[in-house]
């Protein structure tokens, strides 16, 4: 994972916890409201915005942007005169960097959320074999409150001892315990006005918002205990809604603490357990409040809680900051290195008579040293490529390629020379007294008419590559750097105009040799 992809996952994890932290603690501000049911109202709101706030996120552009510089990568010679890039080697050791971080914190989330998200899908499949092994209700229309026919649930009875309980979203299941069959009818009534209120309130629909939101958010604990707050702030408010339709608080306390004593409920993920003793003391506290408002939430309170929430939502996604690179300098594109090689000229086939055998013969004389590089001191364009201008840099790595080829070509044919300069060589000290004999033009004489060819040839195109280097020398405005490339030119010059010299003083050497020998 590359450094600026491991930034952006480690800003977006600080993102998410932080908007989870504002979210939820809109919600502890709502906790101040007299009614439960408008309690339990804004943290439904809240795990809504964290469900949406990915969302938001994604389609909404951020309005801070975070750039920094991209890296720089520093050139050389080699890295522009290379036709094919060279891989780095591979580090002696491990070392943990950004991307590695990166790597861990995603792996911990996801295994997070497969743990909770196996926790979940095993209390579903308990849930489901509860309903399976429960049976039909035996009550009949008028036993039942008058709020049962506005509402779509699936009234059951278990069993065994297990309810009441509540879960589901688009047809909710209600389990009552088997004895409930043999209820007296005011523990009846209240029971089942209980568990309505929780259908009406769509309860199970804010409890799956919790619990995917536990899912998502596990790391941070304020959502686990926003999570708990919501059901609690929803056994309140159905409680509210028993004591709103006329049963006495003190009767309905003594019910629920009955009941919490008899059936000792388990909770079980996405089930919501009227006789849980986990909020029992708060809800017998509210219960016997002397005057708390125990109404319901309104229209209008749904619209602004949900205004409230979007508004919420929108103004974390905007503020959220995105981090952006700048672009990479393009570095100059590779110069081709190698030129097709000239074409040797054959020599003429020579009709030879016969004659003795010829003597073994010499070995070839020690071929002249090979004349130095044309560039001997790429520190100086090295150097120059790695100044802190871009333009200058590109025109000295130009420079320097062009230098390269030049070089290149001078070792072709001088390559090209040897083989053909050694094999006249035998050709002349083997056939010597046949050649003077036939008074013929001798391979000696043509290995010296080639070499008259093909040096001011070569010489031709070294003088040519030179000009062209320092006409684009002449485009550079920084003075120092052509008068470091301009001093690296004439040492090149120097040492083409002695290989020169070299060659002209070996020239005359053969030629004295193949007059000597003539007779």
């Amino acid at each position: 994972m590359s450094d600026l992809a491991a930034m952006r996952v480690l800003l977006f994890a600080g993102e998410a916890l932080a908007a989870s932290c504002v979210l939820m603690a809109l919600g502890w501000l709502a906790g101040g409201a007299k009614r439960a049911s408008l309690r339990h109202l804004a943290w439904a709101a809240s795990f809504a915005a964290l469900l949406a706030l990915p969302l938001f996120a994604v389609f909404a552009p951020g309005v801070v942007v975070l750039t920094f510089p991209a890296p720089v990568v520093e050139m050389t010679a080699d890295m522009v005169a290379a036709p094919l890039p060279v891989a780095a080697p591979a580090p002696e050791g491990w070392h943990f960097g950004l991307g590695d971080a990166a790597s861990l914190l995603i792996g911990l989330w996801i295994a997070g959320v497969v743990l909770i998200a196996l926790r979940h899908a095993v209390a579903a499949v308990l849930l489901w074999l509860l309903r399976r092994d429960s049976i039909e209700h035996p009550f009949d229309a008028s036993e039942l409150p008058s709020a049962a026919s506005r509402l779509h649930y699936d009234l059951r009875l278990s069993r065994g001892a297990r309810g009441p309980l509540t879960w589901g979203i688009l047809r909710p299941v209600i389990l009552l315990p088997n004895a409930a069959a043999l209820w007296p009818h005011d523990r009846l009534q209240a029971v089942l006005r209980h568990e309505f209120a929780h259908v009406a309130r769509r309860d199970g629909l804010c409890q799956m918002l919790a619990l995917a939101a536990c899912a998502l958010y596990w790391p941070n604990p304020l959502v686990w205990l926003g999570a708990r707050t919501l059901r609690r702030e929803a056994e309140i408010a159905a409680d509210d809604a028993v004591i709103a339709s006329g049963m006495a608080p003190s009767d309905y306390a003594g019910e629920l603490l009955g009941m919490a004593t008899e059936f000792r409920a388990t909770a079980i993920s996405g089930a919501l357990a009227m006789a849980a003793p986990s909020a029992l003391p708060a809800r017998v506290q509210a219960i016997l409040a002397p005057t708390p408002q125990r109404s319901g939430v309104s229209s209008m309170d749904v619209v602004k809680m949900a205004a409230v929430a979007l508004l919420t939502t929108g103004v974390l996604a905007a503020a959220h900051p995105s981090l952006a690179q700048d672009a990479a300098p393009v570095p100059p594109a590779p110069v081709a290195m190698a030129t097709p090689p000239m074409p040797a000229p054959s020599p003429t086939p020579v009709a030879e008579p016969a004659a003795p055998p010829a003597p073994a013969a010499p070995a070839p004389p020690a071929t002249p040293p090979t004349p130095p590089s044309a560039v001997d001191a790429p520190d100086d364009i090295v150097r120059i490529v790695r100044l802190h201008d871009p333009h200058a840099a590109r025109d000295a790595a130009r420079m320097h390629a062009e230098m390269q080829r030049v070089e290149r070509q001078m070792h072709d044919a001088m390559a090209r020379m040897k083989p053909e300069l050694a094999r006249a060589m035998a050709e002349v000290k083997a056939h010597e007294r046949i050649v003077r004999q036939l008074e013929i033009v001798t391979p000696h004489e043509r290995v010296v008419r080639r070499f008259e060819i093909t040096a001011p040839q070569v010489a031709t195109e070294v003088k040519a590559a030179l000009a062209e280097a320092r006409a684009q020398l002449a485009q550079i405005d920084d003075q120092a750097i052509r008068a470091r490339i301009d001093a690296a030119l004439a040492r090149a010059q120097a040492r083409i105009d002695q290989a020169a010299a070299h060659d002209a003083q070996h020239r005359m050497v053969i030629t004295d040799d193949s007059n000597t020998d003539t007779p």
